[in-house]
This record gives structure tokens, sequence and C-alpha cells, in this order.
């Protein structure tokens, strides 16, 4: 037997062993390129805030059902254990009744007996009865990536330990037998995971935006997984900047009140006389999703900026790309960050006239701007690139442009431009 079979044969013997783990792929995860996987750099938020809840009484199962196949979950000495039944499919979810979208979870977990497991969160499920969503993995095999966000009938992993960047994380769970703690921040499309603090996905992805959690029992030949102290705590919903369907949330650059060059119509804000001047939001944000709605006249040029000091800040470029004269920089096209950094080629822009969707995601030191639901610009405060870029700017005098916290700006560039649906979430 050569190598490359020996090698074979000890991975089916070890797959036979741990049972209850997926069956191994020629490539797995397949179509995952490491080095597009952001890392996440952010601390382990605060476990004692006061406002989280205990979603898991720690007596019976009240508030929790099955779901899949029927394996046995039950509450021993005040833990939730699940046991798997040998050769019982498809998996077994114990989930919770309710659902949840913006949220921070906590639980403690460990192995009796080795197997796959994972928590599942945003879940659902099909007509067919198979739950789906996304799954922070609970990986007790060498590969070590418990941490990583598997997507649950969803096309597989999102987002492997596989860097070496992810050292740490791999070895933060140093017995799996003994107690460990899984962290799992979503708000937005912003998801990030932590094992025993040690920070290991993070993911920016719209897929799934709220469902239950589950507690998964992998379908194989054996494994029995313990849960305890089982909290969530729930974020605010998004703040309507045009709530009361006026300006009264925001102001003049300098702080008087909007003048009569902008006005807001049944939600729609638009500027549409001459001298309007910028206008910014009341309240200053650092990291957050802002989602609008934006139209622009034709040959019109506007904008959205953010991180901001007075008139000077990061912008989303709003432009009317076929017949504004601005439209010979790649980096002063509709959806690109403005004189920095491109939109990818193939983005999806709507003729002027129609509303574009846009959305602004400003997470630590990463930016991304979204059109039409698809990402456009991503690019790291920082980065090698972002200095390259930033030295060619019209920006490159002003220190420490883009770590700024401010409000967000609406840009009056002379032209009509309407503006509807601002929503945002502080990250």
């Amino acid at each position: 037997m050569n190598k490359v079979s020996q090698l074979i044969a000890l991975a089916c013997l070890y797959t036979t062993v741990t049972a209850c783990e997926a069956a191994p792929k020629e490539e797995w995860p397949k179509g995952i390129n490491p080095a597009t996987l952001a890392l996440n750099t952010t601390p382990e938020p605060n476990l004692d805030d006061e406002t989280f809840v205990d979603i898991f009484n720690g007596t019976d199962l009240t508030g929790w059902s099955v779901k899949g196949s029927e394996m046995k979950f039950e509450v021993i000495d005040g833990e939730i254990v699940g046991t798997c039944t040998p050769d019982l499919r498809p998996n077994s979810f114990l989930s919770t009744d309710k659902s949840y979208s913006d949220f921070i979870f906590t639980a403690e977990f460990k192995w009796d007996v080795i197997g796959n497991s994972g928590i599942m969160f945003r879940a659902d499920t099909l007509d067919s009865g198979q739950v789906f969503g996304y799954q922070s993995e609970m990986d007790p095999s060498p590969r070590a990536w418990t941490g990583g966000i598997y997507g649950e009938a969803m096309d597989g992993w999102i987002y492997p330990l596989s860097k070496e960047e992810h050292a740490d994380a791999r070895a933060a769970v140093e017995n799996p037998n003994a107690w460990n703690r899984m962290t799992i921040y979503a708000r937005g499309g912003v998801i990030k995971t932590w094992i025993n603090g040690a920070p290991s996905a993070r993911i920016v992805d719209y897929s799934r935006s709220e469902g239950f959690f589950g507690l998964q029992v992998h379908s194989g030949k054996k494994g029995t997984i313990r849960w305890k102290n089982i909290k969530v705590k729930e974020f605010e919903p998004a703040t309507n900047l045009l709530e009361s369907n006026d300006l009264s949330q925001w102001t003049q650059v300098d702080g008087s009140a909007v003048g009569e060059g902008w006005t807001v119509e049944n939600g729609i804000v638009s500027r549409h006389k001459k001298g309007a001047g910028d206008i910014i939001s009341k309240e200053h944000f650092d990291n957050f999703e802002f989602r609008f709605d934006w139209k622009i006249s034709e040959a019109g040029n506007s904008g959205v900026k953010y991180r901001t000091q007075g008139k000077l800040g990061l912008e989303y470029q709003v432009l009317d790309d076929e017949k504004h004269p601005d439209n010979k920089i790649e980096s002063h096209l509709a959806g690109a960050l403005y004189d920095l950094l491109p939109t990818i080629d193939e983005k999806p822009l709507n003729p002027v006239g129609e509303w574009n969707s846009g959305k602004i995601v400003v997470d630590g030191n990463t930016f991304q701007h979204w059109l039409n639901g698809k990402k456009v610009v991503e690019i790291e405060y920082d980065s090698d690139q972002w200095k390259k870029l930033f030295e060619k700017s019209k920006y490159a005098e002003y220190d420490d442009f883009g770590s700024w916290s401010g409000p967000i700006l609406l840009q009056d560039h002379h032209d009509l431009v309407w503006f509807r649906d601002l929503t945002i979430r502080s990250l």
C-alpha cells in the first residue's frame, strides 16, 4: 500500500471511530479560498451584561422542541443532554420555539461521547421538515474547526478555520470532555463567533435574517453532547432616520435646521432646490449597517458620506454613470468608494429614474458597499491596499481619514436626488 492509500485508509478509520461526523469529501470545504476569509479581530462581548436572558430554564425543555429525527434530548442535573440514536436519520435539532433576528448568543458545551455537533442560528425548516440555516460548528476532530460557520442545507462550509491566523481559535478547545463556551454575534449581515473567548469566524452574509436556535445531534453511530448556561441578548431593531416622515433627525452641517431645499413626502426625502446644502444625521455612528434606497436625476451627482467630520468623509457615490461628466473615473461611478476604490465590473445598477437599493457596512476596519443586493466594494482600513489608494486620493492630506466617528451625510451636489427607507443599526 502506497503512502496516499495509507493516508486514505487512516482517514476512513478515523471517520468510523468518531462516528456522527460527516462523510469525508475529496475537496472539503469545496470552493472556499482561505485568502477571502476576513478575520474576526473583535474581543468577545461582555457576557456579564444584565440584559442577557436565559432561554433554558435548567429544569425541563419548555420553549424547546425537536426537529429533524427524534433523537433523545433530556435534562440531567440542570444540563441539556443530546444522545445520538445509531443510524437514525436525518440529523436532530433541539430547537427554540421562538425566532431571533439580531442577538448575542452564548452557551457552554462538552462531549461525553465524541460526535459531530453544532449550534444552529437563524434557522428554519423546509416543507420537507429539513432544518436549514447557519451553524456554528462543534468539531472535536483533529481539524478543530469549532466556531467555524457551516451552511446546514445551504451548500456547506461558509467559513472554515483554515488560515494560519486561526491557530488560536483551533486551539481554543483544549479538552472536548470539559466545559467550553461558544458565543455567537449576529446583527444585520455581520456574524462573528468566539470559542472560550478566542475570536473565530467573521462573515458578512444576508442569506438569513432570523430564525430559531438549534442544538444539533448529528446522525451516525454514537455521540453524546451536553449544553448549559444558554443565554441570549437581543438587539433593538434598526432605527428609521425618517421615522416621523420629516427631517427632525437631521440638521445642516453647521447644526442649524434643514432648509427648504430638502423635503420629505410619503417617506421620500429629496433635494430639489438650489442652495439646499448637505445635511447630516443628529446621531453619530462608528460601526453600523446603513440601508437606503436612492434615485438620481439625469446627469445627476450626489452621495452618502459616513465617518464624517464636517463635509469630509468616506463616500458612497450616487451618480448617473452614463451622462454625468464624472463618469471618466472608475472610482467616481455609482456605488464606488469615492476617489478610492471602484466597484466590481458587473454591478447591478438600475437606470436613471429608477430606485436602487444601497447598503453601507462599517465593521471595525472593514468597509463594504452594496448595490441592489450585491457587494460591490470591500476594503480594510489601513491595509496595504488602503494605504496605496489613499496616498493617491484627494484625501491624502487628512490624517486619520476613514477612522473617525461621525454622522451620516446626504450630499447636495446641485442636482435632483431622492432617498427613502433610511434605516441604520449600530454594530
